[in-house]
């Protein structure tokens, strides 16, 4: 499955379809969220996201010593799928969070 750690807790993975999403949430422990991508609010990607203190919201593009990160918690959730994307080309149009 192609995933990416979002913080210490959360971890994220990306589907390009319902079905395949479907079929793979049984093998999951903890799914907190499951739904297509243009569902997922500010408020909610806020509480899974990685937070640096004072700077805002981890830029999953970049290494974590580098200064450049979010300001909004969606835009770093889009970094993350992004990132995702450079390494195994899956297009995310349904997202699952799944606590650790």
């Amino acid at each position: 499955m192609n995933s990416i750690k979002l913080s210490s807790y959360y971890r994220l993975y990306a589907f390009s379809d319902y079905q395949s999403m479907k079929s793979a949430l049984p093998y999951m422990r903890r799914v907190v969220v499951a739904k297509r991508l243009e569902e997922v609010e500010e408020e909610e990607a806020r509480h899974y996201v990685w937070r640096i203190r004072g700077k805002g919201y981890k830029n999953y593009l970049e290494p974590i010593s580098n200064q450049n990160t979010q300001r909004a918690a969606i835009r770093s959730l889009i970094t993350a799928l992004q990132e995702l994307y450079k390494r195994n080309g899956y297009s995310a149009k349904y997202v699952v969070i799944e606590r650790e």
